[in-house]
C-alpha cells in the first residue's frame, strides 16, 4: 500500500512548520482496507533543527501547537471526507525536534483515529536523521507505521539538502504490508523560497505490485510572516480505494495527479491561521478539499 498523507493532509514541509514525519494514513475504502491515493511528506526531508541560515526577522521558537479541520468532496457517488486534528512540535534540546499528531477522520462512511510521534536529530553540522511511529483504528488507515531516514546538507551555507527515506506499514485490513524507499533534493534559497523534488518506489504484498510517484513542491515568503506552497504530485499507485457497492479493480497499478496549495499567514509573531486546497484525480474517481486550522508558535 502507497497510501501516506500527513496531519493535516494539505501539508507539506516548509523551513520550522510542524512537520509530522510518521503520520501516514491508509486511504482506503470500506470493502478494501488499502489504496495508494496521495503519496505525501511522510517520507520527505524532515527539517532539521537548523536546516538552513534563519531569516534575519525570524525570532527562535521551542515549540508549536495546531488544531484544524479539513473536509473533501468525492465524486461517482462516494461519501465526503471530514477531519479534524491536532499537530505540534517541540525542541527538548539543541539539535532535537519531537513532532506528535492525532486526528480524527470520516473517509469512505467509516470513522478512524491516528496518533504519530516522530524525531528530527542533528548529528552533526552536516548530517541529521529523522524516526518515526504512528498507529491507527480503521480499515482504511494503516495499523502502524515505521519511517526512518537520513540526511545531508551540502554547500558552503548548507542550503542543498539530499535524503535517503524508508518506510514500513501493516493496513488496518490486517492483509497488505508495504516498503517504500524515498529519494529527495530540497534547495534553501537566499531569497525566501524553498524547492524540492523527491521520487518514491514502493513495494505492496500480497500481490508483489511496484509502484513509482514523484513530486516537485515549492514554498515562497518567510515564517514568522507569511509563506504560500504549491505541490505537486504524479503517478502509480498500486491499490485503488473501493467503497461499498462501487464495481472497480480491486488489485490495479494505475495512474493519479494530486495538486496541493497552502497558504500560511502570521498575524503575530507567535500566532496566525492556514488554509488550503487540494485535488486528486485518478481514472475511477475526483476528490476536492479545502482545510482551515489555526496555529500559534512557543
Amino acid at each position: 500500500m502507497t497510501s501516506t498523507a500527513s496531519i493535516p493532509a494539505l501539508s507539506w514541509c516548509i523551513r520550522r512548520a510542524a512537520l509530522v514525519a510518521a503520520t501516514g494514513f491508509c486511504l482506503a475504502g470500506v470493502t478494501l482496507a488499502h489504496a495508494a491515493e496521495g503519496e505525501d511528506v511522510p517520507l520527505s526531508p524532515a527539517p532539521a533543527a537548523s536546516a538552513a541560515p534563519d531569516s534575519p526577522d525570524s525570532e527562535p521558537t521551542s515549540g508549536s501547537i495546531e488544531v484544524g479541520v479539513a473536509g473533501a468532496h468525492l465524486s461517482d457517488g462516494l461519501q465526503h471526507w471530514t477531519d479534524g486534528y491536532a499537530l505540534g512540535s517541540f525542541r527538548p534540546a539543541a539539535g532535537t525536534v519531537l513532532y506528535w499528531s492525532l486526528a480524527s477522520q470520516r473517509h469512505f462512511g467509516e470513522t478512524g483515529t491516528v496518533g504519530a510521534l516522530s524525531m528530527v536529530h542533528d548529528f552533526t553540522p552536516d548530517w541529521y536523521g529523522m524516526v518515526g511511529v504512528s498507529g491507527a483504528s480503521a480499515s482504511f488507515q494503516n495499523r502502524y507505521r515505521l519511517d526512518a531516514g537520513a540526511y545531508r546538507k551540502w554547500g558552503e551555507e548548507r542550503r542543498w539538502v539530499t535524503g535517503i527515506a524508508l518506510m514500513h506499514s501493516a493496513s488496518g485490513d490486517h492483509i497488505h504490508h508495504d516498503n517504500a524507499l524515498r529519494a529527495t533534493l530540497l534547495y534553501y534559497a537566499p531569497a525566501d523560497w524553498i524547492g524540492e523534488a523527491g521520487l518514491s518506489v514502493n513495494r505492496s504484498s500480497p500481490g508483489a505490485v511496484t509502484s513509482t510517484r514523484g513530486f516537485v513542491a515549492a514554498t515562497l515568503g518567510q515564517v514568522g510572516k507569511r509563506t504560500v506552497g504549491l505541490r505537486l504530485e504524479h503517478g502509480q499507485e498500486g491499490y485503488l480505494p473501493v467503497a461499498a457497492g462501487m464495481d472497480l479493480p480491486l488489485n490495479v497499478r494505475f495512474r493519479s495527479s494530486e495538486a496541493t496549495l497552502q497558504w500560511r499567514q502570521w498575524v503575530t509573531r507567535r500566532w496566525g491561521y492556514v488554509v488550503g486546497a487540494q485535488l486528486y484525480r485518478n481514472p475511477y474517481y475526483h476528490r476536492a478539499g479545502l482545510q482551515f486550522g489555526i496555529f500559534m508558535d512557543f
